[in-house]
C-alpha cells in the first residue's frame, strides 16, 4: 500500500470501527518494529541504552603532526640563513692597531636588537577613590585670581570646572491648556449662579446686535430723515404748475428777521474809531513800556544769580538725578514686566485672520435636567481644543490678504507744441 493515499474505506467516516480495521496503514509501523528488533539484535535498543554507552570522550592527543605548508628553494635556503645569524654566537674582533678610518656607524641586526631593547612597564596609573558625599565639589580659584573676577571666570573655564550656561526651558503662556467652566454651566447649577452666567451670555449678545444695528444705520442713507414737509411737497408736485404767491410769505418773514438780527449785530459792535494819542497818553504808555523792560531785566538777573548759586548746592542736585535716574529705571522694568505679562497672557497677533472667542455654552432652564444621562450637549470638543491653541499662541489664524492702495500714479504721456509750430497741413492731436 503506497503512504499519503487514502484507500475506499478511509474515505468515509474516520469513527467507525470500519476505518480502523481496513483504512488504516500500517507500513510505518511495520518499519518501525524491523528496525527495532534488528538494533536488540546488533547491540542493543539505542532508546533505552545511556549515553555513557553510546558516546566516547577522547582525552588523548593525536600523534600526528600539522602538515607544514611546502616552500620553495629560495624560500627555504634564506630561512636556514636567518636561523643561522640568530643563532650563532656573537664574537668581538681584536682592536686595530694602526690608525682607524672612521666609518658610518652601522645598525644593530640580529641578537643586537634583542639584547638594546630594553622592555619598559607600562605605568598604570590608579584611580583615587570618589566618593560624592565627603568630596567638595565647589570649584576652587587661585589666590592671586581672586581679585580680579573675569580672570578668575576664565581660569573655572580654562580647568572645566565651571559648566556652561544652558537654555532654559522657555515657557511661551501662562494661560492654562484647558480652562474650567463657570459653575452656572453645570447640569444641576445653583439658582444664583445659573442666573449670573446667563445675564452675561444675553449682555454679550446684545452688544453683538446693538453693533450690528449701528452698521447697517451706518449703511442705510440719511438723506430722507433731513428732509421737511415743503421740500417733499415740492418732490410730489414736481411737473405741475405752482401759484407764484406759494410759499412767499414766509420768505418775507426771513428777510425781515434777517434784517433785524444784522441791526442788532451793527449796534452790539459799535463804530469803529481811529482817533490819535495826546501827550499825557503817549507819556503813561512810554512809562508802562519802561516798567515792563526793567521787570524783565530784574527776572533775568535773578535767574542769572540763581544758575550761579546752585554752585553750592552741587550735592543737592546730585542727589535729586541720582533720584530721577531710580525713579526712570523703576518704571523701565516695571515697563518691561508689563510686556512680559501681555505677552505671556494676552493673545498675539499669528497669522492674517483675527481671534474669535469661542460662544460660552448654555442650557434653558426647561433643559436643566439635574442628571447627566438626559442632559442635551452643547459645543465641541475639536473646536474647544483649536480655539484654545489658538488663545494661547500655539496656531495661527488663516485669513485672506489685506489689499494695499496703489500709491503711484500712472504716467500719462502729453504732446505739448508751441501756437507756432501749427501750420496749414499739420497734424491735428
Amino acid at each position: 500500500m503506497v503512504s499519503g493515499k487514502r484507500t475506499g474505506a478511509a474515505k468515509g467516516s474516520r469513527h467507525n470501527k470500519k476505518y480502523w480495521r481496513k483504512g488504516t496503514d500500517i507500513a510505518d509501523i511495520e518499519d518501525a518494529i524491523h528496525i527495532k528488533s534488528r538494533q536488540a539484535a546488533t547491540g542493543g535498543v539505542i532508546e533505552d541504552m545511556k549515553d555513557d554507552d553510546i558516546f566516547v570522550v577522547d582525552r588523548l592527543a593525536t600523534s600526528k603532526k600539522p602538515e607544514e605548508p611546502s616552500m620553495t628553494r629560495k624560500q627555504q635556503a634564506a630561512l636556514d640563513k636567518i636561523t643561522q645569524n640568530i643563532t650563532k654566537e656573537q664574537v668581538s674582533l681584536p682592536k686595530p692597531t694602526g690608525k682607524v678610518i672612521k666609518k658610518p656607524a652601522k645598525l644593530p641586526r640580529g641578537n643586537a636588537i634583542l639584547k638594546n631593547k630594553k622592555v619598559v612597564a607600562k605605568k598604570v596609573k590608579k584611580q583615587e577613590k570618589f566618593d560624592v558625599w565627603s568630596t567638595d565639589l565647589t570649584p576652587t580659584i587661585p589666590k592671586e585670581k581672586l581679585d580680579i573676577p573675569e580672570a578668575a571666570e576664565h581660569y573655572l573655564k580654562i580647568v572645566k570646572k565651571k559648566q556652561p550656561k544652558t537654555p532654559g526651558k522657555s515657557i511661551t503662556t501662562l494661560l492654562p491648556a484647558v480652562e474650567i467652566a463657570h459653575s452656572g454651566a453645570s447640569y444641576n447649577p445653583e439658582s444664583e449662579e445659573y442666573q449670573k452666567y446667563v445675564t452675561r451670555i444675553a449682555g454679550e449678545e446684545q452688544k453683538l446686535i446693538d453693533s450690528e444695528d449701528k452698521i447697517k444705520r451706518g449703511i442705510e442713507p440719511q438723506w430722507e430723515k433731513v428732509t421737511t414737509e415743503h421740500e417733499r411737497f415740492l418732490e410730489m408736485a414736481e411737473g405741475l404748475r405752482i401759484h407764484p404767491k406759494f410759499g412767499k410769505d414766509d420768505d418775507e418773514e426771513e428777510e425781515e428777521k434777517g434784517e433785524e438780527g444784522v441791526a442788532e449785530e451793527t449796534v452790539k459792535n459799535g463804530p469803529v474809531s481811529c482817533e490819535r494819542l495826546t501827550k499825557e497818553q503817549k507819556k503813561k504808555k512810554a512809562k508802562a513800556q519802561g516798567l515792563e523792560k526793567e521787570e524783565k531785566k530784574r527776572l533775568d538777573e535773578k535767574a542769572r544769580e540763581k544758575d550761579a548759586h546752585n554752585v553750592y548746592r552741587t550735592k543737592q542736585i546730585h542727589k535729586e538725578l541720582d533720584e530721577e535716574e531710580t525713579q526712570r529705571h523703576n518704571e523701565s522694568e516695571a515697563r518691561k514686566q508689563r510686556k512680559l505679562l501681555n505677552k505671556l497672557t494676552k493673545r498675539q497677533k499669528l497669522g492674517r485672520g483675527k481671534f474669535v472667542d469661542a460662544e460660552d455654552p448654555f442650557l434653558l432652564e426647561e433643559e436643566l435636567t439635574g442628571n447627566l444621562r438626559q442632559i442635551k450637549p452643547q459645543g465641541h470638543v475639536l473646536d474647544d481644543r483649536m480655539k484654545s491653541l489658538q488663545r494661547r499662541n500655539m496656531l495661527p489664524i488663516g485669513g485672506n490678504k489685506a489689499k494695499k492702495l496703489k500709491t503711484s500714479l500712472k504716467h500719462k504721456i502729453v504732446e505739448k507744441r508751441n501756437v507756432k509750430a501749427v501750420v496749414k497741413g499739420s497734424r491735428v492731436i
